[in-house]
């Protein structure tokens, strides 16, 4: 079903300005792949993180996505263009039956918002709110967390009526590259270099198509390992959520996004990194540290600490412009010189939010 909006205010972009918007509502997992062609282009388009590309939130969904989807593609009404694309769907609260209009990817993913390209900002808003608002009697909260400062999300402007919200969330501490690391942590870097060294034969791998399902395993082991420590399950060994990454790694690696990296001694894996970079074409390009396990046996030789100073300085050596250490203040985050990023969160609704 289509409904029509036109732009509400110009653009650097005239033809955009001018053309309508329509709206079409995606709210079958059939129809969220017929759109993913259309949907990695607009990406591209858009110069997004890896976080907003299909292959992240696609599997996401299928994995572990609960409720229904109401996702928005955006298209000009001139030539049927997928112009913007808004990634959401309502989940309804056993307990308070409050129904929340999320985005996909929400608390497994650190980075969130839509899609819309250049040019077409003011357009692809305007018919994204009229189609929500329309749609109101669908939802009772649109609730949006991590979102990065100027995200098109946050920017929406809605009816008076509605009740608007943008706070700050939690921080992401970011480095930024080339890496001024504070003298303590260089020295202690340094140092765990050595004393590494003495152990055995160090190596550091980063996945390809062959490895990339065994470090995945290894990964899952060693982060539970770590969470066992503190009587808890791991993030990975939440519902769906290692499925997930079992179906994004694979498309992640095909366009040069995943970075998973193993730290080994003599052969044995002792930590792994999974990381996510974006692609050459984004201006000021980060490495992102999703999360990472290592064996607590090991802990001594502080196999941790080693594998991030190996990410920083691939990072930094790939041209990277930003090591983003991803949402959490934890003090070794600090110690690497870290600064923090502030991130938003949007809520959206009839009533008080």
């Amino acid at each position: 079903m289509l409904t029509g909006s036109l732009p509400g205010a110009s653009s650097w972009r005239a033809e955009a300005a001018a053309t309508p918007v329509c709206c079409e509502a995606v709210t079958s997992l059939a129809a969220l792949e017929r759109l993913t062609p259309e949907w990695e282009a607009l990406w591209r388009r858009a110069r997004a993180s890896p976080c907003q590309s299909p292959a992240w939130l696609l599997p996401w969904w299928k994995h572990v996505g609960r409720g229904v989807l109401a996702s928005v593609a955006l298209r000009s009404a001139e030539n049927g263009e997928l112009v913007g694309f808004a990634p959401l769907y309502v989940y309804t609260d056993a307990q308070s039956k409050k129904r929340h209009l999320f985005p996909l990817g929400i608390a497994t993913t650190d980075r969130l918002d839509m899609l819309v390209a250049p040019g077409w900002e003011p357009g692809v808003g305007r018919a994204l709110v009229d189609h929500l608002v329309d749609r109101g009697d669908e939802w009772d909260l649109l609730e949006a967390p991590q979102l990065p400062g100027g995200s098109a999300l946050g920017a929406l402007a809605w009816p008076a009526r509605w009740r608007r919200e943008l706070r700050a969330a939690d921080p992401n501490p970011v480095l930024p590259l080339p890496a001024a690391v504070p003298g303590p942590m260089a020295r202690n870097l340094a140092y765990c270099r050595r004393r590494v060294q003495r152990e055995g034969s160090v190596a550091y791998e980063s996945a390809d198509a062959q490895s990339l399902p065994d470090l995945l395993d290894a990964l899952d082991r060693l982060h539970a390992r770590r969470w066992a420590g503190r009587d808890e399950p791991g993030v990975l060994r939440g519902e769906g959520v290692l499925e997930w990454h079992r179906e994004a790694a694979p498309l992640l690696l095909e366009r040069g996004l995943l970075r998973l990296i193993a730290l080994r001694i003599d052969g044995r894996v002792l930590a792994v990194l999974y990381g996510l970079a974006d692609p050459p074409w984004v201006a000021r390009r980060r490495w992102s540290y999703y999360i990472g396990g290592f064996d607590p046996d090991a802990a001594s030789l502080s196999p941790g600490t080693l594998l991030v100073g190996h990410a920083i300085g691939q990072a930094q050596a790939e041209g990277a412009a930003l090591f983003d250490f991803l949402r959490g203040t934890e003090p070794y985050k600090q110690r690497w010189g870290a600064e923090p990023e502030t991130m938003w969160t949007l809520r959206v609704g009839r009533e008080s939010v």
